[in-house]
């Protein structure tokens, strides 16, 4: 068979092109410091990569998520705080007007400063974002939450909505509460029941404290306790059935269908208390009725009974308020100790996915430069092979 000089030139041309196609190939991936610069490089591995990049991608987009969270249940945790302390101010002014040295004077100067802050309380319940969102108005966070109606009530606008941002693949927060939730929802009395004092009291007799003693015998109904003469009661349920009657002494507490109170003073015949089923109620128709309370007319014994009596039970309504925008306040600690955990998680799983694409994808530099050296050597040997073949023809010797 003949060879031509032709067959050969192709041959070598074709040797030279593929050693240098490496050798540039070699270049760019030093160049770029990545084993795999296209998929054509290892379809295989790149499948990888791109897998695992969006995997780092996701996980970028949950810290981001998280650092919102933290920001929003920040601005939330500071509101609630700054509500704490108008509250626990309103308690220690409450306490002033119920002490009976307190004049008619003090109490109408201590009503008035509750009613600053009220209107802060409201301000805080509207506290908005950087971006004017609502932090308590549930899903709608572009509405005012709590707005004064006719007769100065406070009216909720916004929904029972709680927004939650995931921060891993199967985690969520929450990073807001509804005003329904934390200024609302509030339960009078012990949460069971709430006593009461009966308006038309001509007595000095005022309630003290109240509880739940044997829960199985409680029967929910709206009792009425009805001093027949000052040492003598009975108590009627709400269809007028008697109850329980028996003697009064100040030095005894009052028990019927598995709770007891405890009436203080001298009660005179005719007075009234009663004991009805525990509602919830929000914390400004609290301040609303502990204000009226500080204020009611005290210029009578029987009417200095009535208004400590109210003022303690209304006492007892805030302390409930207290208690529960506490509460509200530790479940956002509670979330933000979570956000930590998962950061610190999302954190450590990004660290094994970032070593495990740099062995796919990430170039070994010793041994790809020991590989252009040779790759060099071969790419210049193949050029002087070439030019010497060029130069085996007869015709050179004619």
């Amino acid at each position: 068979m003949r060879v031509s000089n032709d067959t050969l030139r192709s041959a070598f041309l074709a040797a030279l092109d593929d050693a240098r196609r490496r050798v540039v190939e070699t270049q760019h991936q030093v160049s770029t410091g990545l084993r795999i610069n296209s998929p054509s490089d290892d379809p295989v591995a790149a499948a990888r990569v791109a897998h695992l990049d969006a995997s780092l991608a996701r996980l970028d987009q949950y810290q981001a998520n998280a650092v919102f969270a933290r920001n929003q249940l920040g601005l939330e945790e500071e509101a609630l705080s700054e509500a704490i302390g108008h509250l626990q101010r309103i308690r220690e002014l409450t306490l002033q007007a119920n002490n009976g040295s307190a004049s008619s004077g003090d109490r109408q100067v201590i009503a008035s400063e509750i009613r600053q802050h009220r209107d802060g309380l409201l301000a805080l319940a509207n506290t908005t974002d950087v971006d004017g969102r609502h932090l308590f108005s549930g899903y709608r966070e572009a509405a005012t939450p709590f707005t004064v109606g006719a007769g100065g009530s406070v009216v909720y606008n916004g929904d029972q909505g709680q927004r939650t941002l995931q921060i891993s693949d199967s985690r969520f927060v929450a990073i807001n509460d509804s005003g329904a939730d934390v200024f609302q929802r509030i339960p009078e009395g012990n949460g069971t029941f709430v006593v009461g004092v009966g308006p038309a009291n001509t007595g000095t007799g005022t309630l003290g404290s109240s509880s739940l003693t044997d829960p199985a015998a409680w029967v929910s109904d709206t009792y009425t306790v009805i001093f027949v003469t000052p040492t003598t009661y009975e108590v009627r349920n709400s269809a007028n059935a008697l109850v329980v009657a028996g003697a009064f002494s100040p030095t005894q507490s009052l028990t019927f269908v598995g709770m007891e109170m405890r009436i203080d003073g001298a009660p005179a015949a005719g007075d009234t208390f009663t004991v009805a089923p525990a509602a919830q109620r929000d914390v400004f128709s609290t301040l609303d009725r502990l204000i009226a309370a500080i204020e009611a007319p005290g210029a009578t014994p029987a009417q200095l009974a009535q208004m400590h009596g109210n003022i303690g039970q209304r006492l007892a309504d805030l302390d409930n308020a207290l208690s529960h925008v506490i509460d509200a306040r530790g479940e956002i600690g509670a979330r933000v100790r979570a956000l930590d955990q998962q950061e610190g998680l999302n954190g450590d799983f990004a660290l094994h996915l970032n070593t495990t694409l740099s062995a796919v994808r990430d170039l070994d530099y010793a041994e790809a430069m020991s590989r252009l050296s040779q790759e060099l050597f071969g790419l210049d040997a193949a050029q002087q092979a070439f030019a010497r073949a060029q130069n085996l023809s007869l015709f050179r010797y004619l």
